[in-house]
């Protein structure tokens, strides 16, 4: 029975190998929820199987390492971080987008200690890794086929993001180069000709192509950093061999020409990454612009992003804001040099970064420990592993820290991260014979007590993790996809994500706001399915903001959304309560501005508008909207000197003509309303036939 237990476990293991190849494509966020909740459920099963087998059988149970300590307090250290949050439900269940927190990092300690403990020997450790690397090189099959087929220069493949499938290949090269060491190199060690042995091995031409494949995956991604990680990764291994390997002369010596490659192939890139060759290939390009002002290239902005993460830290820097706690720090700290960037950063696109704004200083020491003990566990055991295949561990984990600076970590760089860990705690542990005398306890214990709690609490979270919000992620995808052929089918969808009362509510949440604007002036839709779905989307963010009442992001939701549905006096307190909390953020000033403007509040219109102008008068969106303040309190002078030509495509200038016009209608003047939607479509063009629309309207009197 045991051995069925042990087998069955080791199965689940090798089934995350699985888990990259899979896309959940009738799921909201198809590439992220299923590959976590395929992880969580797999983890689940197993650890409760780990459990009952480490009770009936002290040789599965967890010995002390260092590793699995350090591990255990970077978790223990950012639950507590995640009670003390800003918002302490979404950092430990996090969202759909994300599938992160506190319950992920659960979740892989168990994937570690059961990992670490049921792989007993250095063989089946082997299998893993070869079964690993033969994934990466079935992989590499999907990457050539959108490479060839879209010509992209970015592949993202069932990943759904070019980083995620570079960090993949990333730590598969390293596996491959392990292998390479442990099945080839190490075993000729002692041959009278070692280099004739290992190069008549066919392991070593699989090994070297599977390592050349998982390169050109990583290349093929276009991902700067884990390019950059994966040859400072290739400079540490080679250091470290190069300095202490004493028997293998040939790898010593291999180790030294392969520094002396990667320093010429970086200096001979910077001598060419001006001409024209470099130019013509995309991949390449993006090396050459590397720089740290170059944001517009970026697409990520970091050094404005970092900056905000320090802020951020500083005003938090014990324990932090806890997990998913970045958006509160990107709305304060929110500069608007970023304007013409994504609007809304929940990452800092740096780990440690992020580690430090979620969890504090201790949190950042209780992660960067984890590194700390690995390395601590390869000098202390440094007979054990051996020079060569220490410094590629090492050098694995230097590639992953360092491409880490730049991203910040998913699903498959936990899953691979862990395993290597869990490697590392399993060498190091291996020796360790004080278990293996304990007694488990009786079969009647074990089958009439502990199975049967096990069973329950696998049961139950099996459901609340697992089973209820992959119901509600279903039904919010059937809620968005069948809105435009039945409202009515939508509404009783996005009530049956609301009742399920899941981590997935609020990204339904705003879902809904976004929907219901249409919904509501749709012609073709009753008048009773249209206030149930007003009606819902309203209540529901109002939900949203007695749970997090200082997210910037929901007041300005609610205040959009109530702007859409022409309801500017209750839009007004939450789009003033959203500058407030995000006081430099662009286009929630010029929300508020248009809610001003269309209450008649025109000095306050032309204020906040000013105010939005003059952080970035760069930035046309912030022009316009001043423009139109300013046309809307009858400044049309300065207005047109802020606008500088005499056409326009903004329809935000459109819209201060039409608010004038409306301000005459309710006087009952007709010729100047007309007058001013002539002079919107004199300064649009484009509003030509939408005008004479308008017009037709106030003339017969359907619009008043």
């Amino acid at each position: 029975m045991n051995n069925i237990i042990k087998w069955t476990i080791i199965v689940g293991l090798w089934s995350v190998l699985l888990i990259p190849f899979y896309v959940a494509n009738n799921m909201f966020f198809p590439f992220i929820t299923g590959k976590n909740f395929a992880f969580r459920i797999i983890i689940e099963i197993i650890f409760a199987l780990w459990v009952y087998l480490a009770f009936v059988d002290p040789k599965y149970r967890p010995k002390f390492s260092w590793v699995a300590v350090s591990v255990a307090a970077f978790v223990f250290v950012m639950i507590i971080a995640d009670i003390f949050a800003v918002n302490p439900a979404k950092a430990f269940w996090s969202n759909f987008e994300r599938m992160d927190g506190g319950i992920t990092l659960i979740h892989l300690l168990m994937y570690l200690l059961v990992f670490g403990s049921i792989m007993k020997s250095e063989k089946i450790w082997m299998w893993f890794f070869r079964t690993s690397v033969f994934a990466s090189v079935i992989m590499i099959i999907p990457v050539i086929n959108e490479w060839l087929t879209t010509h992209t220069t970015r592949v993202s493949v069932t990943f759904g993001n070019a980083i995620y499938v570079a960090v993949y290949f990333l730590f598969n090269f390293f596996f491959a180069l392990i292998l390479l060491y442990k099945d080839v190199i190490e075993k000729k060690a002692d041959s009278l000709k070692p280099i004739r042995d290992i190069f008549s091995n066919w392991l070593t031409y699989a090994y070297v192509a599977a390592a050349a494949i998982c390169a050109f995956g990583i290349w093929r991604t276009g991902t700067r950093g884990v390019v950059l990680g994966l040859l400072g990764g290739l400079v540490v291994t080679s250091i470290i061999v190069a300095i202490f390997e004493k028997k293998n002369k040939l790898v010593k010596n291999s180790s030294i020409g392969l520094i002396a490659i990667v320093v010429l192939l970086v200096g001979g890139f910077i001598a060419i990454k001006n001409t024209q060759f470099v130019k013509n290939n995309p991949t390449l390009e993006r090396f050459a612009e590397i720089s740290w002002d170059n944001v517009s290239d970026s697409g990520q902005a970091r050094q404005y992003v970092w900056e905000m993460a320090a802020k951020g830290f500083l005003e938090k820097p014990v324990l932090g804001w806890g997990q998913e706690g970045f958006n509160y720090v990107f709305n304060k700290y929110y500069d608007p040099r970023m304007w013409n960037q994504e609007q809304w950063f929940d990452r800092a696109h740096d780990t440690p970064l992020d580690v430090l704004v979620a969890g504090g200083a201790i949190g950042l020491l209780a992660y960067l420990s984890i590194f700390i003990t690995a390395l601590f566990v390869f000098i202390k055991k440094r007979n054990n592993f051996g020079v060569i295949e220490a410094g590629l561990i090492v050098g694995l984990l230097a590639a992953y820290f360092a491409q880490n600076l730049f991203v910040f970590d998913n699903l498959t760089s936990y899953m691979f991260f862990y395993a290597i860990l869990a490697y590392i705690y399993f060498r190091d542990a291996k020796t360790d014979k004080s278990s293996v005398e304990k007694v488990g306890v009786s079969n009647d214990i074990a089958n009439y007590v502990v199975a049967p709690l096990l069973i329950l609490s696998l049961g139950a979270s099996l459901w609340y993790c697992n089973i209820k919000p992959i119901d509600a992620n279903l039904n919010l995808i059937n809620a968005m996809e069948s809105v435009n052929q039945s409202p009515q089918t939508s509404l009783n969808y996005f009530n049956k994500v609301f009742s399920a009362n899941t981590f997935g509510s609020s990204e339904a949440r705003e879902q809904i706001i976004s929907i219901a604007p249409s919904i509501a002036s749709a012609s073709s839709i009753d008048d009773t399915t249209k206030q149930n779905f007003v009606e819902l989307a309203y209540t529901q963010m109002q939900t949203q903001l007695l749970q997090t009442p200082n997210d910037a992001r929901y007041q300005f939701f609610m205040g959009t959304f109530l702007d859409n549905m022409s309801q500017y006096q209750l839009a007004l307190p939450y789009l003033q309560k959203a500058v407030e909390l995000s006081p430099d953020k662009l286009t929630m000033m010029a929300e508020l501005a248009k809610c001003y403007s269309y209450l008649g509040q025109g000095d306050q219109a032309v204020a906040i508008a000013k105010k939005e102008y003059d952080l970035m008068p760069i930035d046309d969106d912030a022009k316009m909207s001043y423009a139109a303040a300013l046309i809307v309190d009858n400044q049309d002078s300065l207005a047109n000197q802020i606008i500088g030509t005499a056409t326009t495509t903004s329809q935000d200038i459109v819209r201060a003509y039409l608010i004038r016009a409306e301000n005459y209608l309710q006087k009952g003047d007709k010729a100047s309303a007309i007058a001013q939607v002539k002079d919107a479509m004199k300064i649009n063009p484009g509003f030509e036939s939408q005008g004479e629309t308008v017009i037709t309207g106030i003339n017969n009197g359907t619009l008043k």
